[in-house]
């Protein structure tokens, strides 16, 4: 691809994030936006004031326009699959906000549909595997610098009931906590892992906001996840949770143990005599813009990279969550 290319973004509230980081880009002339709240649409053309920052009516718009080559997906989660299918028949590339879509059954859509466009690029905003303090252990990881590894704590912490029960999520049919916001560190275990689970053992509840809603949420969800090499990870998603909005994660191998948890992150190890040793991890966390990915994309569009979240460990990642979804009614 040569020279600059327009972009579209339909969803204003994290959407503006993706605008930030499109107005970055070199690469970039006009970005399009759209929104079912005329009065965000409003608050960003005002904000910006920026001639090459348009506005549509609709969203179609958007998808019949030739000049847009990248569509960025943030809107509602239960609107994803609509849009990236709308994108790929009209031959554009598709950055979104997870998840892409809210069934197994609109996965394979969508996995057959990129198959008929292969030069299409697909890739998702799970962003934390851009955080230093994430990339620094997931380095030491891979150097085998815990040992043989073990067990894993992933845990995702959202702490917002109030967005879960008065906003938009709560309106949503068989809404799914994995798939909003588990997503996240199911990324980053596939990651970590290069490997799928062998066997998947979860449990939900509802007691967060059962007295809150009348929609039936399981705002609560723990997973057991095991792998061929008999190692163990153990997966939270805690929305109702009193903590800050946070992903607390634990490593534990046969040489050091790593723990990252809301008030100090450390690694721990013995010296010689048996004694423990306590090493504070200084990097950044989550030291990233919610924007992060947005250079890699485009360089990705314009074949100058590789998608940092690749297509494939996309498709891995939302496998996974429909794969614990069903462990979830399993007796």
């Amino acid at each position: 691809m040569n020279g600059k290319i327009d972009v579209g973004v339909i969803g204003l509230g994290i959407g503006e994030q993706h605008i930030l980081g499109y107005l970055k880009e070199n690469k970039i002339d006009k970005i399009y936006i759209y929104d079912m709240n005329k009065k965000k649409i409003l608050e960003i053309l005002k904000r910006y004031k920026n001639e090459n920052i348009i506005s549509v009516e609709n969203e179609n718009e958007i998808f019949d326009n030739d000049t847009i080559k990248v569509v960025s997906v943030a809107s509602y989660d239960q609107y994803h699959f609509s849009q990236i299918l709308k994108s790929l028949k009209n031959k554009k590339n598709i950055f979104c906000e997870k998840p892409i879509c809210q069934t197994e059954t609109e996965l394979n859509k969508i996995k057959n549909e990129l198959k008929r466009n292969p030069e299409i690029l697909i890739s998702t905003n799970t962003l934390l595997r851009e955080s230093p303090k994430i990339q620094s252990l997931k380095k030491k990881f891979d150097q085998n610098y815990f040992g043989d590894n073990f067990y894993m704590e992933f845990d995702y912490n959202y702490g917002r009931l109030n967005k879960l029960v008065d906003g938009w999520r709560g309106k949503i049919k068989n809404f799914s906590v994995i798939l909003s916001g588990g997503i996240h560190m199911i990324d980053l275990i596939l990651w970590f892992k290069k490997a799928y689970p062998k066997k998947i053992h979860s449990f939900s509840n509802n007691i967060c906001s059962n007295k809150k809603t009348k929609n039936t949420i399981q705002d609560f969800a723990i997973s057991i996840l095991k792998f061929d090499d008999n190692s163990i990870i153990k997966l939270c998603t805690n929305f109702g949770c009193i903590y800050p909005h946070f992903h607390r994660i634990l490593v534990y191998g046969t040489k050091k143990t790593f723990e990252h948890t809301f008030d100090s992150s450390f690694y721990l190890s013995k010296n010689k005599s048996g004694d423990i040793k306590k090493k504070n991890d200084k990097k950044k966390y989550p030291g990233i813009k919610k924007y992060a990915l947005i250079k890699n994309f485009i360089d990705s569009v314009y074949k100058k990279d590789t998608l940092i979240v690749s297509m494939q460990e996309m498709i891995n990642s939302m496998q996974l969550c429909f794969d614990i979804n069903k462990s979830l009614t399993q007796k």
